[in-house]
């Protein structure tokens, strides 16, 4: 049996700038962990008045919940360091703010662009080297300032639960009480956001069924 936590559910901030940004959606690139136990997904992701959700967020938060001290970074509009060097090196005449509004929303870009401690009427071309390396690594690899979970209520499923290892998957029986029969969340698995936990519970359900009419 693994220990259970919810799933698929928003994480919380505590930063106030972030929560004025509520409602702000956009397509970024998340991930989490280190090496070979790094995870990372691309999608949708929303600012909200507690924190963050969206499709992305949601995804990677049972690995935040199993390990909070691991960071979770976003690449704000899931472009790669080369093509973010040519762009601030190759438009030296750009308005910072004016390029970068480009790819990411306006609020956003005035956020991050403070947060570089950079005016907004900064010319690339006037960028010192430092600067474009802290801009690169706020646009590439910002750890998001996350202090908590929304829980179980606003979770999509719960994670944990009957390790596969000890049922019968021909059957859905339980190997440690062969008269138990089990499905869906008892057991220790799920799937991303859209409609993979639907499935899993329905074809668990039917085999599980199944197995139990047959004894």
């Amino acid at each position: 049996m693994a220990s259970i936590y919810p799933a698929l559910t928003p994480l919380k901030s505590q930063n106030s700038r972030h929560h004025e940004l509520s409602g702000l959606t956009l397509q970024v690139e998340l991930s989490v962990g280190e090496g070979r136990r790094r995870r990372r997904t691309r999608g949708g992701f929303l600012f909200t008045h507690r924190g963050y959700s969206g499709p992305t967020v949601l995804d990677l938060s049972d690995a935040w919940i199993r390990d909070p001290s691991q960071n979770v970074r976003v690449n704000w509009a899931q472009i790669e360091p080369h093509v973010w060097e040519s762009k601030l090196l190759g438009q030296p005449s750009s308005l910072l703010r004016r390029l970068l509004r480009e790819e990411l929303p306006a609020r956003l870009v005035d956020l991050l662009l403070d947060e570089c401690k950079l005016e907004t009427t900064l010319r690339t071309g006037d960028l010192r080297r430092d600067q474009r390396q802290r801009l690169l690594g706020t646009l590439l690899q910002y750890p998001l300032p996350i202090s908590g979970h929304e829980g179980y209520r606003k979770a999509e499923v719960t994670g944990g639960g009957v390790r596969l290892e000890e049922v019968d998957l021909q059957a859905g029986r339980c190997r440690k009480h062969p008269g138990l029969f089990l499905c869906g969340e008892v057991l220790n698995a799920f799937g991303p956001i859209g409609g993979h936990n639907f499935a899993w519970a329905w074809a668990t359900g039917r085999l599980a069924g199944r197995g139990a009419a047959s004894g």
